[in-house]
């Protein structure tokens, strides 16, 4: 399990602002798409005293981490979830014969009497099995619980205990938009990126790393039915948050309001000047309609880097209707000259292996 922390000093803007003095985002799949959960947290350097009067807290800032601080926390987190896991009966722990005093963690076997089928794909995504694999993976991790071990470091403000690792080396200042943008996108990412998979023949796909792994691999060649298995293995489970939010910017805080600037109001074209009917529409003038929505321009724009402009004035295009019913959407496409029934559907396909067999038979 890997959990990565990042720094920010004051989160300035409500639109990359987190909800949360620490914000935690769930990641269940590593590059290679095993099922493999750790988190990502972005949460402010600092704390906000509230004001004797009433008024906005202070922001304070807090003194950077050192590497001593980072081994503590790892050190703590491993002991109280392997401690958690014990409880609930997921984990035991058994003496590795020839190692003295060294135990190891062993999996509970009756796991799987709830949903088999489910407790087996998960088991072969994590480990890169069948039918998750076969396919080039790493060796499988030991993990030993030696009694007295500190641990290890593994870099500036990063260390490992026990298997569980934290990393808290970046650190994004509170000015800095741009890499608050760049970050929140980075902690909010897929786990797949189209442009990094690749069709091969005979029903396989190619995945490429963004960088090698340390033995340097740069990609894994799956069959479609084990990318399929992998893709399952990696949803979350329902009515479970991937994202959740901590402290004093949370939504249920109340002193969010003092500290979270209000949203601007959406920018809308002059209106035309048009003659009052009366004093009482001058006097009370209908208020603007406020959203936190982004537009879906905007959305299409930071997403898929489409900029959606007219080719007349243009001027950036809105969303003015949605049209849901059959009978205009063929009046529609009839008048664009295109297609308005929609394609035949072709018979699904036996998978690669049963039509093998069908045909050998």
């Amino acid at each position: 399990m890997l959990a990565s922390g990042t720094r920010a000093s004051r989160l300035d803007d409500h639109k990359f602002v987190s909800n949360g003095e620490r914000s935690v985002r769930t990641q269940r799949a590593s590059s290679d798409l095993r099922c493999n959960p750790h988190f990502h947290t972005l949460f402010l350097d600092g704390v906000y005293v509230p004001d004797k009067l009433g008024g906005a807290p202070t922001f304070r800032p807090a003194a950077p981490p050192s590497q001593s601080d980072i081994e503590d926390v790892v050190l703590r987190a491993a002991k109280r979830i392997v401690r958690f896991l014990q409880k609930r009966g997921l984990i035991a722990l058994a003496t590795a014969p020839g190692d003295g005093e060294v135990t190891v963690i062993v999996g509970d076997e009756t796991l799987g009497e709830a949903d088999p089928l489910l407790a087996h794909l998960l088991a072969a995504a994590t480990a890169g099995l069948p039918p998750a694999g076969p396919a080039q993976r790493r060796a499988p991790v030991r993990l030993l619980l030696p009694p007295g071990a500190q641990p290890s470091h593994k870099g500036r403000l990063c260390a490992e205990h026990w298997g569980f690792n934290l990393h808290a080396a970046t650190r994004v200042h509170g000015n800095d938009k741009q890499g608050r943008e760049h970050l929140c996108r980075y902690i909010l990412r897929p786990p797949l990126a189209n442009d990094r998979l690749h069709i091969l023949p005979g029903h396989k796909v190619q995945l490429d790393f963004k960088r090698p792994w340390s033995d340097g691999t740069s990609a894994i060649v799956l069959d479609a039915q084990a990318l399929i298995a992998r893709l399952a293995a990696i949803v979350p489970p329902p009515r479970r948050h991937v994202t959740r939010y901590f402290g004093v910017l949370s939504s249920h805080c109340a002193l969010r309001r003092l500290i979270v600037p209000a949203a601007p109001m959406p920018s809308s074209p002059p209106a035309a000047p048009q003659e009052p009917k009366d004093a009482a529409a001058v006097a009370a003038p209908k208020p603007a309609r406020k959203s936190s929505y982004i537009p879906w321009r905007e959305l299409l724009r930071r997403t898929f880097a489409i900029d959606i402009k007219c080719t007349r004035c243009h001027g950036d295009l809105r969303l003015i209707a949605l049209v849901k019913e059959e009978a205009t959407i063929a009046k529609i496409l009839a008048a664009m000259r295109l297609p308005t029934m929609p394609p035949q559907l072709a018979s699904a396909r036996a998978p690669p292996h049963q039509a093998t067999l069908d045909w050998c038979n």
